[in-house]
C-alpha cells in the first residue's frame, strides 16, 4: 500500500532536536512511502542545521520523493502531482498548514493525523506548550481522521502520558512522538481494512490553543503565581523564552523553582511565594547559574 507523509513531526516549538518516529516506522514497514510533503522548503537554522532538514535527509536517503507545497502554481497543480502518486492513504504529523478538502479527497483512505493532545482538548498549534503552561499532570496523543475543521476529525485511538513536574518540553515531545508512532502502526492495518471504528469528538468539550508569540515572553510576577510562572518557563523554553531583568541586566530564565523563602535571585510573585532563579542567560552572554551571575555583578 502506498502512503504519502505530510509534515516534519516537529510537534512543539523551540525544540533542541527533532525526532521522526512515525516516518521511520513507516519506512521500515511493509508499506511504501511514495512522498514526503512539506508546506515549504526548510528555512531557518538551529545548531548549524535546519530542524526540518532531518526528515528531508531521511526521505532522500531512502529514495522517497520530497514535495514542497509552495513550489506549485496553485492547489490544482499540487493536487495533480499528489494524485499521480496513486497513494491510498496519507499520514500527517505537524504539517503546519491547513490541508484543503480537495487534497484530503485524493486519498481513498483519507489522511490520518497524529495530534499531541487528548482531543477534543487542546486543538490547534501549541498543545504540548499549553499542557505544560496549564500545569497538566496528564497529556497524550490522538490518532484521528483529518477534516477541514482544525483537529475536529473522528478519533481512532488515544494514548496518555503522565507529566512529571520536572519533565522538559523536549522530553514530553519525544515521548508523545514515540507514543504516536506506536499507535499509528498498531491501528493502521485496521483503519485500512475498515475494521476500525472511530468515535466522533464532543464539540461541547473542545478547547483551542493559542499561538506563542514573543509578546508572551516577559515574566510578570504581579500577574501570576510562582507555580504558574514556573510552568510558563518550562513551556517557553526555546521559544518564545522567559525574560526579565535581574540586577539591572536583561536575562532569559532557563531554570527555576518555587520557594516559600526569599533568597538571592528570588522574585516574589502574586501568591506571596517566590520564584527562585537557578540558571539564566544574560543578554549577549552564556548560560550560567544565578549565583555565578550575582557574584560577577558584585
Amino acid at each position: 500500500m502506498k502512503i504519502v507523509f505530510f509534515g516534519n513531526e516537529q510537534l512543539a516549538q523551540g525544540l533542541v532536536r527533532t525526532i521522526t518516529p512515525c516516518f521511520d516506522a513507516l519506512l521500515e514497514s511493509e508499506y511504501e512511502v511514495v512522498a514526503l510533503v512539506l508546506p515549504r522548503e526548510p528555512g531557518g537554522r538551529s545548531r548549524g542545521k535546519s530542524l526540518e532538514m532531518v526528515i528531508v535527509e531521511k526521505a532522500r536517503a531512502k529514495g522517497v520523493r520530497v514535495i514542497f507545497a509552495d513550489s506549485f502554481a496553485g492547489i490544482e497543480e499540487f493536487n495533480n502531482a499528489l494524485g499521480e502518486l496513486g497513494a491510498e492513504i496519507g499520514v500527517l504529523a505537524s504539517f503546519g498548514k491547513i490541508v484543503k478538502k480537495s487534497t484530503i479527497e485524493l486519498f481513498p483512505g483519507g489522511i490520518l493525523n497524529i495530534h499531541p493532545s487528548l482531543l477534543p482538548k487542546y486543538r490547534g498549534t501549541t498543545p504540548i506548550e499549553t499542557a505544560i503552561m496549564n500545569g497538566d499532570s496528564v497529556t497524550g496523543v490522538s490518532l484521528m481522521g483529518l477534516v477541514v475543521k482544525m483537529d475536529a476529525g473522528p478519533v481512532y485511538a488515544q494514548a496518555s502520558l503522565e507529566v512529571a513536574p520536572n519533565m522538559s518540553k523536549q522530553e514530553i515531545y519525544e515521548k508523545l512522538a514515540s507514543l504516536g508512532a506506536g499507535m499509528l502502526m498498531e491501528n493502521l492495518p485496521f483503519i485500512v481494512s475498515g475494521e476500525a471504528e472511530p468515535w466522533v469528538q464532543d464539540e461541547d468539550r473542545a478547547t483551542y490553543t493559542q499561538m506563542l508569540s514573543r509578546d508572551m515572553s516577559q515574566i510578570k510576577p504581579d500577574e501570576y503565581t510562582a507555580e504558574q510562572i514556573l510552568d510558563r518557563i518550562r513551556a517557553f523554553i526555546g521559544f518564545p523564552k522567559s525574560k526579565m531583568e535581574l540586577a539591572g541586566v536583561k536575562i532569559t530564565v532557563v531554570a527555576a523553582k518555587v520557594s516559600s523563602e526569599p533568597s538571592d535571585g528570588a522574585v516574589r510573585c502574586k501568591d506571596g511565594m517566590y520564584l527562585e532563579l537557578l540558571e539564566i542567560i544574560p543578554e549577549n552572554g552564556k548560560r550560567m547559574t544565578v549565583q555565578a551571575f550575582l557574584n560577577g555583578r558584585k
